[in-house]
């Protein structure tokens, strides 16, 4: 009898694992921005390998050409350039490549470290409802909300600093310093929904059962409450890996990205939109399409990730 049930289950198990790869990879769009995001991610982590140059060499033209390089421009010392350089002869796609990797950095680092703080945060302001510590924090979110994400990022980023900061004997890199700011601006939603998933848990029968057994609260929070909460905030941090990427292209292109040479995109943007209505147009269209794709990519995968892991979507065709 237990032989039985032990393979109805596995049975059921195995059937709803191939519901939701079904849905996922039935989904044409959804399996696109997957596609972009690993390229893109590959792009990321094997950069230094695939890029022609250095981000921060600079070329000459041949002769007495002026800067920047035209497309399929050849520098002085033979060096093919195949999409030009920026105002500084620095190859341009190479400084794509490694800006298209701070910007992911930056956008990841960000979601991950406001996923962490949210989930430590809000399981425990959900735990301890009504508490002190939950009105503190609640008050305080509703403080951060009060801002639009973009200026707080700008407030916070431009009273840091993006050359980095120093605490005592470490030194915190500039790339860190802004995902640290951009976690800022993506915690309090993420806390919220962390607080409002493990309210109604804490009410449950195996939480009660738990403090009866006299199990600390740390042990209940850790080990019963985050585990079973965390749907709802991986849901909402996927969807926010586009918004990461657009706000550090924001703020990279308002001058508040990584310290130069160190290439981002939206650094990259700002420095050549005087070339927008020149013969040099795809300067500009170049990174600013990259940045839409990133953004269209990582938005369309997180809604994928939400229709798999979203009980309301979860087996609709069960």
């Amino acid at each position: 009898m237990n032989l039985l049930l032990g393979l109805r289950r596995k049975g059921s198990i195995q059937s709803q694992k191939r519901t939701l790869w079904k849905r996922f990879f039935g989904d044409k769009l959804v399996v696109l921005g997957a596609v972009i995001v690993v390229g893109f991610l590959l792009i990321a982590l094997l950069g230094p390998y695939i890029a022609p140059y250095d981000y921060a060499e600079q070329f000459r033209p041949q002769g007495s050409g002026l800067l920047p390089l035209d497309v399929m421009s050849t520098a002085r010392t033979g060096e093919f350039l195949i999409l030009g350089s920026d105002a500084l002869g620095r190859d341009m796609l190479s400084r794509l490549i490694y800006g298209t990797r701070t910007t992911i950095v930056i956008a990841m680092s960000s979601v991950m470290v406001a996923s962490f703080l949210a989930i430590v945060v809000g399981s425990i302001a959900g735990y301890l409802e009504g508490s002190l510590f939950d009105e503190i924090i609640m008050r305080i979110i509703d403080a951060l909300l009060t801002f639009p994400g973009i200026l707080l990022a700008l407030i916070l980023v431009a009273a840091w600093g993006s050359q980095g900061i120093e605490i005592g004997t470490i030194t915190v890199p500039p790339e860190m310093t802004i995902a640290i700011a951009l976690a800022f601006t993506l915690t309090p939603r993420l806390t919220r929904t962390m607080r409002g998933s493990t309210i109604p848990q804490a009410h449950r029968a195996y939480i009660k059962a738990a403090q009866l057994m006299g199990m600390p609260a740390w042990r209940i929070v850790i080990f019963e409450l985050i585990p079973n909460c965390l749907t709802a905030v991986v849901i909402q941090a996927a969807t926010y890996l586009g918004l990461a990427v657009f706000t550090t292209a924001g703020l990279g292109f308002l001058g508040l990205g990584p310290p130069e040479p160190q290439p981002e995109l939206g650094k990259i943007l700002a420095r050549t939109q005087e070339y927008f209505l020149t013969q040099r147009f795809w300067h500009i269209f170049i990174p600013g399409f990259t940045v839409s794709m990133l953004v269209f990519g990582f938005s369309i995968l997180g809604d994928g990730i939400r229709n798999i892991l979203d009980p309301e979507y979860r087996f609709e065709e069960a």
